[in-house]
C-alpha cells in the first residue's frame, strides 16, 4: 500500500502528495520519466474532453446538459445534516447566512447577485477545510402575499407555496449549494409556533406590553393601512380616501431596555462603518436633562401636574419662549383645555393627525401650530409663565411628547415662532469670541452652537459660564428643588409588534373580561390562522370577522373570551430564523440549546444595505434576549451533563472568537443594488421599452418612431422603467456559470452593479479558453512530480520560475479577495491573468505548468461550479494529477479538494528588469537582474554598461559627479549627474 504524506517544506496547495508512487519514483531519482513511461501514460489518457460539450456547428457550449450533469451528482453526494457536532467540527464551523427572500415567485438580478456571492463563499470555505453551514428559507408572511391573494382570489398559503416551489427551482438553476435539509418558511405553523413562543417569553419577562398607538385608518374601507399603502398626498392606495390617524391598542416590545447594550456592542462587530453608524444614529443616545414645567393654573383631576420636557441643551433653559406638545398629547382634551380654546384646538389637532395640514413625516414639519390657552411655570423662575402650543412636529411616542421651544438657539423653533406669532425671548448664549459672533450673525438669525452664557438678568448666576459648565449647574439647581434631573435619552422607540392584517403569525394572547390579557398555553401553540376566511382588504382585521376562530375560553378562568386579532410584524419572524436553522425540525422547542450554541454566532451575514437598520436591530435585540435568558450560548450548556467538556470548551471558544454578548452576526457583507440600462424619450421623459429603441453594435441607439437619440442611464431595475433583466432568460442564453462570473466581475459586491448583458460573452469566451487549455494540457505529461521538481527549484529554467510565481500571485489575490476584502471581481481578474499566462507557456511537460493549471481549476470552481467540476474530472481522468504526484480525494470532485495554499517565497521575482534613467530620461535597461539589489550596486553595474559611456562619463572618460540617486526597488534607478 502506498504511503501518502503531505509536503512539509514547500507550500503547493495542501494537495495530497504521492512522491513515492511507482510512477514518480524514477522521476525523483533520475529527474525525468522514461520514454516508455510517457508513452504508456499518454496511452491511458481519458477520451473525455471539454470540447465534447461544444456544438461543432455553433461553437457554443451545451450549458444545459453540463449543468444538469453536475446538479444531479451534487444532489446524490449531499451528506445529511447532523445536529450533534464534535468539538473539532465546532472549531472548524463556518456559518454562512444570506438574507432569506420573500417568495414573490420571481428571481431578479439582485437575488442572483446576493445568492451567487453567498454560494461562492460557501464553496470557498469548504475547500479551506471549514465545516460550512449554508441554510436557506423563506420570509413568507407579509402584506404582498395578502394583496396578491385578494387580487387573484387565492389563499395566501397556496400562493406562497407555489412561489416557493418556483423560486427554489430558480435558485437551483444558478447552481447554488444550500443546506436544503434546514429549509424553513415563516408561514409554516411548525415555524410560527415558535415565533409565538418567543413572544410569550418576552411577555413573561415583562418585555412586551399593550398601549394605545396611532395607526393609518382608511375611513372608506374601514381598515388599517401600512405606511407604504398611503400615498404622498395622504390618501389610501385602494379607496383614495384621505387617511385618518386613529389610536388602537397595540403590542410593543421594550427594545429600549436594550438600547445601551445594542449601542455598546456595535464597536466589536466586523461590520461596514456606515452600517454601524446607521445603527448608532437610529438608537440615538443623547445625554441631557428632563425638566418639569408645572401647569399654571393646575388642572383638577389631570394625570400630571406638570409637563415633562427633555432637552440636550439645558444651557438654553432661560431662553425658552414656548412649550410644544404633540397633537395627541394627553392635555389635548376637552377636559383639560380652556373652554374658549377647546373646540379650535381639538379641530386643529385632528387636522394635524390626519395629515390634512401638510404632507409627509410629521416629525419633519416645522410651522403648523395652535395656542392651547394653557401656561406652565418655568422650572427655575417661578415668576415666568410659558405658553403651551400644539405643534405638528412633536410626536407623542418620542420622548415625553413635549419639547421646549428656544427660538434664539434653534432654527425650527425660530420658524415656528415667526409663523405662529410667538413672542421670541432674547438669546441667552453667545459665541465665545467676537470673531465667532460676527460669523454667527452673517450665517444665521439664530446661534445654535456652544458658547458662553450671556451676562443678562435672565441668566442670573449662570452668566459668564461656558455652555458645558452651565448645563451641569442648571440641572443640579433644578434637581435640588425637584423640577429637573439628568437623564440619558434615546431616539430609539419601543418596537411596534402589532399588525391589523391576516397573513402573519397571530398574537398568542386571549382577552378575558375578568382576567385581562392571558397568554395562550404553550400546549395550545401554534395559534393557527383560520382557513375558511375571505380576504377583501376592507372592513378591518379579517381575523375579527372569523367568529369561530375568534371566540374561545379563557385559559385562566374558563369563561368566555376572544383571541387577539392582531398578527405580528414580519420583522418578528425574521428576527430569529438564523437560530431556527441550527435545529430546523425540532418539535419540542425553537431550537436545541446545544445545537444553537455550537453554531452561533453567524460568521458572515450577506444581504442588502436596505436592511441595515430595522431588520438587523430587531435581530440583535431578540438574539440578545434569548442569549441573556439562556436559550443558547455557553452559559446555556454549562451545566448540561449530556454535553462533554471538550464540546463545552469548543462552544466557549466559538462564542469568544466571534461576536459576543448574544450578538448574532460577526461579520456583515452588504451588497449593492443591480441597476439596468434605461432608455427615456428626451422630450417627454417617458420610459421606453427595449423594442421601442433600435440598438446595433457600433451605432448609437435611436428611438424607432422618432429617430431621436434616447436619454440613457443606469437605474434601479423596475417594471415601470422597462429595464429589468430576466435571470432565467440569461441563464438559458449564456449558462449559469457565465452568468455567475459576469455578475461577480462587473463590480465589487458592495458597489452598485450596472448590468450589461452584451459583455457577458467575454465570460463565455473565457470558459471556452479554459476548456481548450485543459484539453491541450491533457495531451502531454509532466516529466516529474511537483515534489521532485521543488527539490531542485534552484535549477529551474526562467519560464518554470515565472509559471510558479504567476500561480502563487493568483493564489494570493484570489484567497485575499474571498477571505477578507470580498472583491470577487479582483479574484476573477487574477484568474484570467493566470489562464492567459499559462496559455503562453512553451514547456508544458515541466510540472509547474500542470501545477498552475490544477490550482487555476480549483480557484475557478467556487465561482463557476459546473465548469470547475468538469475541468477537474477531465484532469483526473487524464492522469494529469497522478503524474504530478497530486492524488485527488476519494470521490474525485473538485469541491472535495483543498484550496491552494500560498507559498510566499514564490511571490518574489526571480529576476528584475530595472530601467536606468540619467537626469530623468530613460537611457537603457538592466535585464535579468538579481532582485532587491541596493542602489549602490545598481549604479556600479549601470556604469559598466556600454550605453553608460555617453551619459555617465565625460569626453576624457572620467566618471561624472553623481549628485543624487532615486531608486525604486526592482523597477527604476534615476542617476542625477553633473
Amino acid at each position: 500500500m502506498l504511503r501518502l504524506h503531505r509536503l512539509r517544506h514547500h507550500a503547493v496547495g495542501r494537495h495530497v502528495l504521492a512522491p513515492c508512487s511507482a510512477l514518480t519514483h524514477n522521476a525523483c531519482a533520475h529527474g525525468t520519466f522514461t520514454a516508455r513511461q510517457l508513452s504508456t501514460s499518454s496511452a491511458r489518457l481519458a477520451q473525455v474532453k471539454f470540447a465534447h460539450w461544444i456544438d461543432k456547428e455553433t461553437g457554443k457550449l451545451d450549458t444545459a446538459k453540463l449543468e444538469t450533469k453536475w446538479k444531479t451528482r451534487w444532489a446524490e453526494a449531499k451528506p445529511p445534516v447532523r445536529k450533534a457536532l464534535t468539538a473539532a467540527e465546532i472549531d472548524r464551523l463556518f456559518y454562512v447566512l444570506v438574507m432569506f427572500p420573500y417568495p414573490s415567485g420571481v428571481l431578479h438580478m439582485g437575488h442572483v447577485r446576493v445568492y451567487t456571492i453567498s454560494d461562492v463563499l460557501t464553496r470557498f470555505h469548504r475547500m479551506r477545510g471549514k465545516h460550512v453551514v449554508s441554510p436557506m428559507g423563506w420570509d413568507a408572511f407579509g402584506l404582498p402575499a395578502e394583496n396578491a391573494a385578494i387580487e387573484r382570489s387565492i389563499a395566501p398559503a397556496q400562493w406562497t407555496q407555489q412561489n416557493i416551489a418556483i423560486m427554489k427551482d430558480q435558485l437551483s438553476r444558478i447552481l447554488t449549494d444550500f443546506d436544503w435539509d434546514r429549509e424553513l418558511a415563516t408561514c409554516d405553523p411548525a415555524y410560527y409556533k415558535w415565533t409565538q413562543h418567543i413572544f410569550l417569553q418576552l411577555f413573561r419577562n415583562d418585555m412586551v406590553y399593550r398601549k394605545d398607538a396611532v395607526v393609518n385608518w382608511d375611513p372608506v374601507d374601514q381598515t388599517v393601512l401600512a405606511n407604504e399603502q398611503v400615498d404622498k398626498d395622504g390618501r389610501s392606495w385602494r379607496s383614495g380616501a384621505v387617511v385618518e390617524q386613529r389610536k388602537l391598542k397595540q403590542w410593543f416590545a421594550r427594545i429600549t431596555r436594550y438600547a445601551q447594550d445594542l449601542l455598546d456592542d456595535l464597536d466589536a462587530l466586523n461590520w461596514p462603518d456606515h452600517v454601524k453608524s446607521m445603527q448608532a444614529n437610529w438608537i440615538g443616545r443623547s445625554e441631557g436633562a428632563e425638566f418639569e414645567f408645572a401647569l399654571d393654573p393646575p388642572i383638577p383631576d389631570a394625570q400630571s401636574k406638570a409637563i415633562s420636557v427633555f432637552t440636550s441643551r439645558a444651557d438654553t433653559l432661560f431662553g425658552v419662549s414656548y412649550l410644544a406638545i404633540a397633537p395627541d398629547h394627553w392635555l389635548v382634551s376637552a377636559d383639560h383645555l380652556p373652554a374658549e380654546h377647546a373646540n379650535h384646538v381639538l379641530q386643529r389637532a385632528k387636522e394635524m393627525l390626519s395629515g390634512s395640514s401638510g404632507g409627509g413625516d410629521r416629525s419633519q414639519r416645522t410651522k403648523d401650530g395652535v395656542f392651547t390657552g394653557l401656561y406652565v411655570v418655568h422650572p427655575l423662575d417661578s415668576g415666568r409663565r410659558v405658553p403651551v402650543y400644539v405643534a405638528d412636529y412633536v410626536l407623542s411616542d418620542y420622548g415625553t411628547g413635549a419639547v421646549m421651544g428656544v427660538p434664539a438657539h434653534d432654527m425650527r423653533d425660530h420658524e415656528f415662532c415667526q409663523i405662529n406669532s410667538v413672542p421670541v425671548h432674547l438669546p441667552v448664549v453667545e459665541p465665545e469670541s467676537s470673531e465667532h459672533a460676527e460669523e454667527s450673525k452673517s450665517e444665521s438669525p439664530v446661534f445654535t452652537g456652544q458658547g458662553v452664557m450671556r451676562r443678562i438678568p435672565e441668566n442670573g448666576v449662570y452668566g459668564g459660564m461656558h455652555s458645558a459648565d452651565a448645563r451641569t449647574a442648571i440641572v443640579a439647581a433644578a434637581a435640588a428643588i425637584g423640577s429637573g434631573k439628568s437623564v440619558v435619552n434615546y431616539r430609539l422607540r419601543d418596537w411596534l409588534l402589532s399588525r391589523q392584517r391576516f397573513w402573519g403569525a397571530p398574537v398568542p394572547i386571549i382577552h378575558c373580561a375578568s382576567c385581562g390579557a392571558v397568554p395562550v398555553p404553550e400546549s395550545d401553540l401554534p395559534v393557527e390562522l383560520p382557513t375558511n376566511i375571505e380576504l377583501s382588504g376592507r372592513g378591518g382585521s379579517p381575523l375579527a370577522r372569523a367568529t369561530e376562530w375568534l371566540n374561545c375560553k379563557c385559559p385562566s378562568c374558563s369563561g368566555p373570551a376572544t383571541r387577539d386579532t392582531d398578527t405580528l410584524d414580519t420583522f418578528v419572524d425574521s428576527s430569529w430564523y438564523f437560530l431556527r436553522y441550527t435545529d430546523a425540525h425540532n418539535t419540542q422547542r425553537p431550537f436545541d440549546a446545544m445545537a444553537a450554541s455550537s453554531m452561533m454566532p453567524v460568521d458572515i451575514y450577506i444581504g442588502g444595505v436596505e436592511h441595515a437598520i430595522l431588520h438587523l436591530l430587531y435581530s440583535r435585540f431578540i438574539s440578545k434576549f434569548l442569549w441573556k435568558t439562556r436559550a443558547y450560548g455557553a452559559a446555556a450548556v454549562e451545566h448540561d451533563s449530556t454535553v462533554s467538556s471538550e464540546v463545552k470548551d469548543a462552544i466557549a471558544r466559538r462564542e469568544t472568537r466571534g461576536a459576543r454578548n448574544g450578538e448574532p452576526f460577526t461579520r456583515l457583507l452588504t451588497q449593492g443594488m443591480v441597476h439596468g440600462l434605461t432608455y427615456k424619450d428626451p422630450i417627454t421623459g417617458r420610459f421606453l421599452r427595449s423594442d421601442e429603441v433600435h440598438t446595433e453594435k457600433g451605432t448609437a441607439p435611436r428611438i424607432i418612431c422618432t429617430g431621436e437619440t434616447p436619454t440613457m442611464s443606469f437605474e434601479k431595475m423596475s417594471k415601470s422603467k422597462y429595464n429589468g433583466v430576466d435571470p432565467g432568460a440569461t441563464v438559458d442564453a449564456y449558462g449559469a456559470d457565465a452568468t455567475r462570473l459576469h455578475v461577480l466581475y462587473l463590480a465589487p459586491p458592495q458597489d452598485v452593479l450596472e448590468w450589461d448583458t452584451q459583455s457577458i460573452v467575454g465570460m463565455q469566451r473565457w470558459i471556452l479558453r479554459l476548456g481548450r487549455l485543459v484539453d491541450t494540457a491533457c495531451t502531454v505529461c509532466a516529466r516529474e512530480s511537483i515534489v521532485c521538481a521543488l527539490n531542485a527549484r534552484n535549477k529551474w529554467p526562467k519560464e518554470a520560475r515565472e509559471t510558479y510565481r504567476h500561480t502563487h500571485v493568483a493564489i494570493q489575490h484570489a484567497t485575499e479577495s474571498l477571505e477578507a476584502s470580498f472583491s470577487l471581481n479582483t479574484a476573477i481578474s487574477a484568474l484570467i491573468k493566470l489562464s492567459n499566462y499559462l496559455a503562453t507557456v512553451k514547456d508544458r511537460e515541466h510540472p509547474t505548468f500542470g501545477f498552475g493549471l490544477v490550482c487555476l481549476v480549483k480557484m475557478v470552481a467556487p465561482m463557476a461550479p459546473s465548469i470547475g467540476e468538469e475541468l477537474w474530472e477531465i484532469l483526473s481522468q487524464s492522469k494529469c494529477l497522478h503524474n504530478l504526484g497530486l492524488v485527488d480525494a476519494s470521490d474525485g470532485r473538485v469541491f472535495a479538494q483543498p484550496w491552494p495554499v500560498l507559498d510566499e517565497s514564490a511571490l518574489k521575482d526571480f529576476s528584475a528588469t530595472v530601467v536606468v534613467q540619467i537626469n530623468g530620461k530613460m537611457r537603457f535597461k538592466l535585464e535579468d537582474m538579481v532582485p532587491d539589489q541596493d542602489q549602490n550596486e545598481l549604479v556600479r553595474i549601470a556604469s559598466t554598461m556600454p550605453q553608460a559611456q555617453k551619459w555617465m562619463f565625460d569626453t576624457n572618460g572620467q566618471p561624472k559627479h553623481i549628485v543624487k540617486v532615486i531608486h525604486v526597488p526592482n523597477k527604476l534607478i534615476n542617476i542625477i549627474v553633473k
